[in-house]
Parts: structure tokens; sequence; C-alpha cells
């Protein structure tokens, strides 16, 4: 608004326009002295209108001044940059790289000027890397994660497409590219060690149960039928037994090579457990073309093995079941099959036998049995834990332990967790059990340490994949740390890759209350390494397939060290499963590994030795194991003794601090 006007001193043909402005100072801008002596209504109009076109002339030029100053800035880092970098304009086009860009990639800079940086992308990553840089158009920053054509095979890249704005506009793009082609590498062959047998490279369980889910799908669609075979080895466990592991592992990589030289292309050979394995048969025809297939599956088995100048005989019961209209699912089919296999094994073992449904009689009613049975377990004071302990190699000291179920049935006598733990997830029982074990393990815990006499101690307590996903897991446990009294920091809730990477919202509540978090069986799960940025976990306990195939298998070698590697970078802790003997530790301990569990430093302690222990302290076993036994069979075996003490009434100095490393 035109406020006042006024003759410019020493100029008399000049006079001065005050024009103010909403909360803003006044500008004085100079005009002719004319102007104001025959002002009119419309010429203080134009006048005022000159000064708001100077205003905003003013304004342009302080914002491109903040433009250039910004974007000089900008360039700084642009130039400096290690990272390969592009600039885009306001319509998504390559304007400019960067000096790290144009020395990696030359003949690529030249192609992209002026053109959709997609363009760079392989076919099936365009529409990914388009989306991501409109989304950086549109104000907000996207990573995805894409093949570029860098190089001849080209790369994996991590594309970061992040807006540029001035003053809230937007005025381009900037995408970076961080190269994690051995990260999709070491996850590509995380997922194949997910899916398929470590030992023998045949698929593993859960590889086959999805074969199974898409063939029985077929079969419904289409018609037809297919076979499934369930095999379970005899007199394997005394070849295990008298002459080691390395012939049992030999003599299993000779039972896959066998099985698989008998089946078609379509078919699927699998290894679903310790001396179990399965077969698929597409196509099956009728009853008897399946039992012919199981017939020469025993034949071939009971031919006899040369393994390091050993004969070895061992052979199959293989139960056979065919998909037909009464199928209720893969899980019935294999429910079939396994019947059929313990039938082969009641009549005496080396043959094969067909489903019928006589053997449902009397199975169903052992395991609604087992079920109820298991529901009093709790109140009859049949459950009982073990501790599993945890070692520090660099110290030698226990510093942990990971509590283990167990179940003493009153006739059947001990049930292994692999019968009763399916069980309890079919029931809806296992929220149960876990929260029994959880408090009855911290309860202990706090007994053992309430002296003084043993350092804090931390505990790791295993959660089922069920009960993680119940709606009131977070306050069950917070319930039970409040409970008992435990120091929620001495505490280790162990977690699957899966669970985890399909809530991490539920594992950053659970890591509200003070615990600690770790995925257990790191690697046979979710294996996507790029997850666990998002995922706020401790610990990655590292599955024991990798541990077994140390100094055998280069990529398990290889894989290992990366987790170590990638744990070191995400500040994670990394705890090994599955060290049974010196030769492993060693290549362990080569490869930067510091936390295990293991046979080689015992089996797991009752509850009642547990004190015992902890108070005498612990060495690794690298002498002669003490005692020996004699087998069925007459040859002698070494047994591994539980902890071996460091000296009677002797404590470890690292017991006085246990937890230095992870209780933190």
């Amino acid at each position: 608004m035109v406020r006042s006007s006024g003759v410019v001193p020493n100029d008399p043909s000049s006079a001065t326009l005050h024009v103010s402005r909403a909360g803003q100072g006044p500008v004085f801008l100079a005009v002719p002295s004319m102007f104001l002596q025959f002002a009119s209504v419309g010429a203080l109009a134009c006048l005022t209108l000159m000064a708001f076109m100077h205003l905003m002339l003013r304004r342009k030029l302080i914002r491109a001044a903040a433009i250039g100053a910004r974007r000089q800035r900008f360039e700084s880092l642009f130039q400096l940059s290690a990272r390969p970098m592009l600039l885009l304009d306001e319509k998504g086009l390559v304007e400019e790289a960067n000096p790290t860009f144009a020395d990696r990639y030359p003949e690529i800079c030249a192609r992209l000027q002026g053109r959709p940086v997609s363009t760079l992308a392989a076919p099936p990553s365009r529409t990914p890397v388009l989306s991501s840089v409109r989304a950086a158009l549109e104000g907000s920053q996207r990573v995805t994660e894409a093949k570029c054509m860098f190089g001849d095979d080209g790369l994996d890249v991590e594309l970061t497409a992040s807006p540029m704005s001035i003053e809230g506009e937007i005025v381009g793009a900037c995408v970076t590219f961080d190269d994690i082609t051995d990260r999709k590498r070491i996850e590509n062959e995380l997922q194949g060690r997910a899916l398929h047998d470590y030992l023998t490279g045949l698929p593993n369980r859960a590889l086959f149960q999805d074969r199974l889910d898409h063939a029985l799908s077929r079969v419904q669609r289409t018609g037809g039928c297919i076979a499934l075979l369930y095999i379970d080895l005899d007199r394997f466990k005394p070849v295990n037994d008298r002459l080691g592991h390395d012939v049992g592992d030999r003599v299993l990589e000779m039972v896959a090579g066998r099985l698989k030289a008998l089946v078609r292309s379509a078919d699927t050979v699998a290894r679903v457990g310790g001396d179990e394995f399965a077969i698929l048969l597409e196509h099956t025809e009728s009853d008897s073309q399946a039992m012919i297939a199981a017939d020469r599956v025993v034949s071939v088995l009971r031919a006899e093995m040369s393994v390091k100048e050993n004969a070895v005989l061992i052979g199959a019961s293989v139960g056979v079941a065919l998909s037909d209209e009464n199928i209720d699912g893969p899980a019935d089919l294999v429910r079939r099959a396994d019947l059929a296999m313990y039938e082969a094994k009641k009549r005496g073992g080396f043959q094969g036998y067909a489903y019928t449904p006589e053997l449902e009689e009397g199975h169903d009613d052992l395991a609604e049995r087992l079920e109820g049975d298991l529901r009093r377990a709790i109140e009859l004071d049949e459950l009982s834990l073990a501790y599993q302990p945890i070692i520090d190699v660099e110290g030698e000291d226990l510093i942990g332990v990971e509590a283990l179920l167990r179940w003493k049935h009153p006739e059947f006598g001990d049930v292994f967790p692999s019968t009763f733990i399916p069980l309890a997830e079919k029931s809806s029982l296992i929220a149960d059990i876990d929260r029994w074990v959880l408090e009855r393990s911290c309860r202990h815990i706090v007994g053992l340490t309430a002296s003084g006499d043993i350092g804090p101690l931390l505990l790791s307590v295993n959660l089922s994949a069920r009960h993680f996903e119940e709606y009131d897991f977070i306050s069950a446990i917070s319930d039970i740390l409040l409970r008992t009294g435990i120091d929620p920091e001495c505490v280790q809730l162990e977690i699957t890759e899966t669970a985890a990477g399909g809530d991490a919202d539920k594992v950053c509540r659970l890591k509200a209350l003070g615990v600690k978090v770790a995925i257990d069986d790191f690697g046979s799960g979710y294996s996507s390494l790029g997850y666990l940025r998002d995922l706020d976990v401790d610990v990655l306990k590292v599955d024991r397939s990798f541990v077994l195939a140390l100094g055998a298998d280069p990529s398990s070698s290889a894989i290992v060290r990366t987790i170590i590697t990638l744990a070191e970078i995400l500040d994670l802790e990394v705890i090994i499963e599955g060290i049974e003997d010196p030769t492993q530790l060693g290549h362990l301990e080569d490869l930067g590994g510091r936390y295990v569990q293991g046979f080689l430093w015992g089996r797991p302690l009752a509850e009642e030795r547990l004190e015992e222990v902890l108070l005498a302290g612990v060495r690794r076993l690298t002498d002669p194991p003490a005692t020996t036994r004699v087998d069925g069979g007459g040859e002698p075996r070494d047994v591994v003794p539980y902890l071996a003490p460091l000296g009677t009434g002797t404590r470890s100095p690292g017991l006085k601090a246990l937890g230095d490393a992870l209780i933190e």
C-alpha cells in the first residue's frame, strides 16, 4: 500500500514512494516527481503495481541466490562423494553424473545424459526404479534393490532416490547406487541353504513340503494321482555309533545318490530328517506302480556300501501313500505315509508297506492321549528343564545357558520334544508351555544368583512362532519378568527368522521390556540380510548346518564369515550352535567366532547340576576323553563327559563377571 511520498534530496525531478507491506519492513522507491504532481487514482494504482513488481523481482533474486548457495553446497558433496551418484532434473531425466560414477562407468555415463535413469536397469527392475524416481520427485525418499547393467553381467545395487527441494519446491532428484552384489550372492546361498539339506544337497523338508503342496493342487485341478514314499533307514544308528559321524555322513550321501538315481527328473527326493528321506512320485498311475518303486528303494539300499575301508550294510523301511479324493491336504498324505512306514518297521523293517485305513485304528487314540497327558504334565510335575551352556571361547567362560524343555511321561518315559512340541502347537498348548519354561527358568536363575556366589548369568529361552503371534504375547512376557524379579537385561528370548521378519513392530515392543532378542537358526528361514537393518535384535544364532560343514565346504566358511562380519557392522553378537569337536572350533576361531554352544563342552545339564558347574567353572575339552563305552557291536566309543571343571572348588575368573559381552 502506498503510504506517503516526498522529493528526493538534491534531485527535484525525482520523488520517493513509501510502500508498506503487511508484516514486513517498508520499501522506498524512486519515481519521477511529475507522476506525483499529476497523480490520479489510476496513476497511483500503476505506481502500486510497479512497487509490487519490484518486490517480486527482489524476492526472485533472493531466492535465486539461496538456490545458488544450496546448490553449491550440494555440488561439493556430489562431486566429492565416493558413491556413484546421478543428478536428475524435475522431469526425472539424467542431468549430471558425479566423478565417481563417471570414472567407474564412462561408457554408460555418456549414454545416460538426458535419459531416464530406469533405462540403466535390467528389464525386471525398470518398474521399481521408475517408481522410486517418481516418489522422489513427489517429495519422498525411496530405497529399492535393482539389477543394473553395469559391466557385462550387471550388478545388484541398492538404489536410493532422494528429492531435491528449494524452499519446499521439488527441483529434481539425486540417485545413489550402492553395490550389493556380494550381499545378494550370500542371500542366495542362504536361500539355497534354507531349502536344501546341507549334507546331501537334496531338498529339505521345507522345499519338499512346497513341492508336495503344488503337486496336490495340480492333481485337484487336473486329476490324476501322486504317490509319497516315506523312508526310514534301518540299522543306521549302529553304523553312526560304531564307525563315527564321518562314516555316517558318507553313508547318507551315498543313500541320497542311490535314491536320486532311481527316480525320474519330474520326481523329488528329499532328506526330511536325520536318517529319514521322502520321495514324491509325480503322475503315478496305480498302487502297484508305487509299491514297485518302494521295492526298488528297499533293494538298492540293502546293497553293501564301502566307506573308508568299511563294509556297511543298512536297509530301509518304506511307507507308501497315494493321493485320493479323501486326502485332507499335504499333511494328511504325509501322515498316511508315516503310518505305513511305522507298520513296515513293526513287521521287521527292510520292506515297503502301503497305507490302508486300518492303520488309523489306535493311532489317533494315542495322539489324543499324549495331547491330554501333555495338558496335565505341568500340574503333575512331569516337565523339567535342562540347560545348554553358552561359552565365550576367548576366556573359556560359561557366560550363559539356554533353557531346554524335557518331558518324562509316567508310562512312555522320556518323550522327545520333536514328538510333543508339534502336538502342543497343534492344540495351542504351546503358549502355556512357553510361559512355563520362561517362568520356571527365570525363577531358577534368580535363585542361583541371589547369594552373589554366582555372577550375572544370561538366560536364553526359545519362544515358538505361534506364541509370538498371539495378541497378548508382550503382556504375558512382561508379567513373568515382573513376577520372577529377574533383571530383563539377563534374559535373551529366541525367535525364528520368519517370525521376527513378519512382525518387526512386535520385536521392538519386546525389546522395550529390556530383554535381549536373538534370531534363532539364522540362515535357515527368512534368508534376507537386508531386513536386519530394520529389525531391532541383539544376537544372531547361526544355524548348526553351517557348522557341520566347516572345513569341508568352503561356501559354509564364507557364509559364517559373512554373518560374523555383518553382525559386527550392525553391532550384533553372534552365537554359533552345534560345535561338537575341536576341529570345528578351530575353524570357527579362525573366522572370528567367539560365543558358541555344542556338545564339545558337554550335553545339556539337568537343573540340579547347573549350580555345581557354575561354581566349579568350565574349560574346553581339549584332553582325550577319560571314559569309553562298549556298544552292542563290541566297538568302543568315546563318551564326551559333562562340563569338566577347572579345578575342585575353583572358579574361572570370567564367572565373576559373567556377561561381559552379552549382558552389558
